[in-house]
């Protein structure tokens, strides 16, 4: 992944200069059949399909898989060529990355399409700061509590993905301890416990500020910083 990907601080002007260059030395793709109208779901598939190929080539030794979150897509028309290809829409969003080691990543990416099952290009890149409540805040504009809610919940979304992921390792690790029944059992007996503890000491945070406008902020924004906690508690041993 350290060949792969890239902190997203370079502009958009920038990456379509990056894109145009590789465009130009090609890597021609045979063209799909066009679907009569443009779908966000196809376009998401369709970009997620040939990211998985690309990485599967280019970074096969760390590589594993990428899911490209359907969350808080962006879907722009842009009709116009990068070099010599004609790009009809960009779609940009959020993503979970995970690696033949067992990690995991939030990534953004980046999708240029000709047609909407018809890419030519995707750019992965982690994702921004590392407290994602901040990054919602970042983006926020006054009143736009809807919005701010949006992002809140895809992140907790991501957040719970990425710890998923790491669940998923720890099983297969306790499957070959000394001790396999025990080792899954106290592992199963912790995340129930944990997600009782993340939950309830949530609404406890909540019943002191009752009656505040937006609570759902609070909310949210207790379950995400919780969820990153026992990401970090389940990478004890790294």
């Amino acid at each position: 992944m350290k060949v792969t990907m890239e902190h997203p601080h370079r502009s958009v002007r920038a990456f379509f200069l990056l894109a145009g260059c590789w465009l130009a030395f090609g890597s021609a793709h045979p063209a799909r059949g066009a679907a009569d109208e443009p779908s966000e779901t196809l376009s998401l598939a369709a970009c997620q399909r040939y990211a998985t190929q690309h990485y599967q080539q280019a970074s096969p030794a760390h590589f594993a898989s990428i899911q490209l979150l359907e969350e808080d897509v962006t879907k722009e028309k842009y009709e116009k060529k990068v070099g010599g290809q004609l790009i009809g829409t960009v779609l940009s969003g959020h993503g979970l990355w995970k690696d033949k080691a067992g990690g995991s990543s939030n990534v953004r990416f980046i999708c240029l399409l000709e047609t909407p099952d018809k890419t030519v290009f995707v750019h992965v890149m982690k994702d921004g700061p590392g407290d994602p409540v901040d990054v919602c805040w970042d983006g926020f504009e006054p009143g736009e509590w809807g919005k701010m809610t949006q992002c809140l919940q895809g992140s907790l979304k991501r957040e719970e993905a990425a710890l998923a992921a790491l669940l998923a390792k720890a099983t297969q690790q306790a499957g070959q301890s000394m001790d396999k029944l025990s080792a899954k059992k106290t592992l199963q007996e912790s995340n129930v416990r944990w997600i009782k503890y993340r939950d309830s000491e949530c609404d406890r945070r909540q019943a002191f500020v009752a009656g505040r406008n937006h609570p759902d902020i609070g909310e949210l924004t207790c379950k995400i910083r919780k969820t990153a906690e026992r990401i970090t508690d389940m990478k004890f041993d790294e």
